[in-house]
């Protein structure tokens, strides 16, 4: 019973102390949707399908 009574008084203090979910790090901050930039689209370079030339073995 005292010790609900100590959790109940603490619980009163920290709320009274300002102490929030943000500050805690327990709330979710959504992202600020001003702040958000547009990104060109990602494209595959043109010789992308091209493989390197093998080079012709040594002492040949």
């Amino acid at each position: 019973m005292r010790n609900l009574f100590y959790v109940l008084v603490l619980t009163g203090i920290l709320s009274a102390c300002g102490l929030t979910k943000e500050k805690l790090g327990i709330a979710n901050k959504a992202p600020d949707e001003n702040m958000v930039t547009v990104r060109q689209p990602l494209s595959v370079p043109p010789e992308y399908d091209l493989r390197p030339i093998a080079e012709a073995p040594q002492g040949e």
